[in-house]
């Protein structure tokens, strides 16, 4: 628990450090009664054109003051933040949702880096267009042609009780022992990307409009249990081009399953949902 607040620290120093010079400009006029301070610099003076704003400002209070201030200071977060990217770094970028929101929504980030992001997070901050852009460097996930494998449980068009879980492998393998074994004992579609090395990244069309044709030969109102090792920009494609598609797709609900970090890398036993 330490370490994880000692990385989200040292991932958030900006936008913390931001948080902060809003609390102080909201809260500073009160501590230091600003407001008093104008009062006794304007004596028994009446307002004129070049008094105006300070004796208003002495009239609303420290409170307003403080939100002002506050108001302020956020618009020029928000100009400065416009064209910065968040999540930056080489670190692994474990934050919660809502945070992402409260960075995109109310700091004004509006590009978004998926490298190193959980992938039940990537999943969220798609969907939901937390942020405008999540911009890919072509020399990250250089386009390449796949050969891809598919294994199912079933050749019928719909699965039993339309509970399905999908697997992708994609950067790297998936074994069976590391799923939980109700996942893949009935109504399982399982995709593999064949790959030259261990680990490599490269995005694949193939695999993607494989997904499509999988998804969309099921029946109606599918639940999609998914256990993946896609990198960032499949994933992106796969959840614009598959999931994404409000009334007009066949799915009703999306859960996806972190991957352990460590020792045998099983999946976990509880989803995120994310649709």
């Amino acid at each position: 628990m330490i370490k994880q607040i000692k990385n989200f620290i040292l991932d958030s120093g900006r936008e913390l450090m931001q948080i902060l010079i809003l609390f102080i400009c909201l809260i500073g006029p009160t501590m230091f009664n600003l407001a008093g301070i104008i009062k006794m610099l304007l004596g028994e003076a009446s307002p004129t054109l070049e008094n105006a704003k300070y004796y208003y400002l002495m009239l609303s209070g420290n409170g307003t003051i403080g939100i002002l201030f506050a108001v302020y200071v956020l618009i020029w977060i928000r100009k400065s933040n416009k064209h910065k990217l968040f999540n930056s770094g080489n670190i692994y970028h474990n934050k919660p949702y809502w945070w992402y929101w409260l960075c995109s929504k109310i700091l004004g980030y509006q590009k978004c880096n998926l490298i190193l992001v959980p992938i039940s997070t990537q999943y969220k901050l798609i969907l939901r267009e937390t942020f405008e852009e999540y911009p890919f460097g072509d020399s990250d996930f250089p386009q390449r042609n796949c050969q891809i494998d598919v294994k199912k449980s079933s050749e019928k068009s719909e699965f039993i009780n339309g509970d399905v879980s999908l697997i992708i492998e994609d950067t790297y393998p998936i074994l069976p022992n590391q799923i939980p074994s109700r996942f893949i004992s009935t109504n399982f579609i399982w995709v593999r990307r064949e790959s030259l090395r261990l680990g490599e990244r490269v995005y694949s069309e193939e695999l993607v409009n494989v997904i499509i044709e999988e998804i969309r030969g099921l029946g109606d109102d599918i639940t999609l249990n998914i256990f993946s090792t896609t990198n960032p920009k499949n994933t992106f494609e796969i959840v614009k081009k598959v999931i994404f598609l409000a009334d007009r797709g066949n799915i009703n609900h999306v859960y996806v399953f972190q991957q352990e970090v460590r020792g045998k890398r099983c999946f976990e036993d509880k989803a995120e949902k994310v649709f």
